[in-house]
């Protein structure tokens, strides 16, 4: 049985920082599209799931070993309702992990149409997801994080800061 967890369950401090970094250690790769991408995790993502409301981070354990963090979702809910990274283990999608994470995380930003963005070169994993939601690309943001790369937005458009973005690579 597939059991999302909140980060927000857990009171103990240290036991969210250590599950924070198992689950950044799940999706570390993502430093390979976003620059800085450890440290938004450690000091907005994570800090602010742990000390505010604005914030949270889905999770779901293998049903095996509970030890080990299969999938994550990664939200902002202020004045964006952003799924700000949504992320399944290779060998656990098909299972509907994906979805259930989904589910859980518009319930929570209390939208169906959160704002999502990704790199062009994985439109074609997440195309079944936006179909299935009927999600509408709303803008394209061509060098947002990396040079020659497009970056999609799905329900909303970014409120960004490109000079400043592109200055961190």
């Amino acid at each position: 049985m597939i059991k999302i967890e909140s980060l927000k369950d857990y009171a103990n401090k240290k036991e969210q920082e250590d599950l924070g970094n198992k689950i950044y250690n799940l999706i570390s790769f993502a430093d390979t599209d976003y620059p800085n991408y450890k440290d938004w995790f450690f000091e907005k993502q994570l800090f602010e799931t742990i000390n505010s409301e604005n914030r949270n981070i889905f999770f779901v354990r293998n049903s095996n070993n509970k030890d080990e963090i299969i999938a994550v979702a990664c939200l902002k809910n202020n004045n964006e309702k952003k799924i700000c990274t949504l992320y399944v283990l290779n060998k656990f999608r098909g299972q509907g992990i994906g979805n259930m994470l989904i589910e859980k995380s518009m319930d929570w930003l209390g939208t169906t149409k959160p704002l999502i963005t990704l790199t062009d070169y994985k439109y074609e994993m997440f195309k079944p997801i936006i179909d299935k939601y009927n999600w509408e690309l709303t803008e394209v943001v061509n060098d947002l994080y990396k040079v020659n790369s497009k970056e999609l937005c799905f329900n909303g458009t970014l409120n960004r800061n490109k000079s400043k973005l592109l200055k961190k690579i």
